[in-house]
């Protein structure tokens, strides 16, 4: 097992993922364990559930080759500190106040009603100012109504981090507007890795549409230690 030190601090408990062994002896506090296991992964999956692993989370992956193509970008910038309440309302109502939409950090077996809101609040904040980061904003009528976060892995490969659009500007896929934004402006061919939930069905649609790679479907467990 392995002690995730940041959650551990986010939390105020001990946060375990496990890498090899699910033998917890060695744990004599509260403790959550989390346990991502590859789709096709049958042996680990049995062994889960035979350890009262509970299943929160299941992402499917995409990893794709994708190069600068040129396109009207007129309503789409980089973001700027003005706008970081404005994404910080975005991603709470997409993330935590969606009632089609449910994160492992919704569940009330394992976390309170506003672990949501704290647990995205945080990451908006240190993803937007840092270096390896790149951030986008659309705007409708001068209304910021859509971001999108891109992270570099490497000089060749990013992930895209967060995105979100305010309900009535969905549709215009300005995510992907967004998300091209992003790539014109490194400005040479990359490895893009996209994650989603396995049941958003509207988002995989579209990631087939674009022609993206399927790479990895992962099932998230948890398990409480000691409560």
């Amino acid at each position: 097992m392995i002690l995730d030190q940041w959650m551990s601090d986010f939390y105020g408990i001990s946060w375990y993922r496990i890498d090899t062994s699910v033998d917890t002896s060695h744990i004599k506090d509260h403790a959550l364990l989390e346990w991502r296991i590859a789709s096709d992964d049958f042996d680990s999956l049995i062994l889960a559930q035979k350890n009262n692993f509970l299943l929160v989370e299941s992402f499917i992956e995409f990893t794709t080759e994708v190069i600068p193509e040129s396109f009207d970008s007129t309503n789409i910038r980089f973001v700027v500190e003005s706008d970081v309440e404005t994404i910080l309302s975005i991603n709470q109502e997409s993330m935590c106040m969606n009632p089609n939409y449910k994160t492992r950090l919704n569940n009330p077996i394992f976390f309170d009603e506003g672990a949501c809101s704290r647990y995205y609040t945080s990451a908006v904040s240190n993803h937007i100012r840092s270096e390896d980061v790149l951030t986008c904003v659309c705007e409708i009528d001068t209304e910021v109504v859509g971001f999108f976060m891109l992270k570099m892995i490497d000089q060749h490969t990013y992930k895209g981090l967060m995105t979100g659009v305010i309900p009535n500007a969905r549709g215009q896929k300005l995510h992907i507007k967004m998300q091209q934004f992003l790539i014109n402006h490194i400005g040479h061919p990359i490895t893009l890795i996209n994650t989603t939930q396995l049941s958003n069905m509207a988002v995989i649609k579209n990631h087939i549409r674009s022609k993206r790679n399927l790479s990895k479907i992962e099932h998230i467990f948890y398990k409480k230690v000691g409560f």
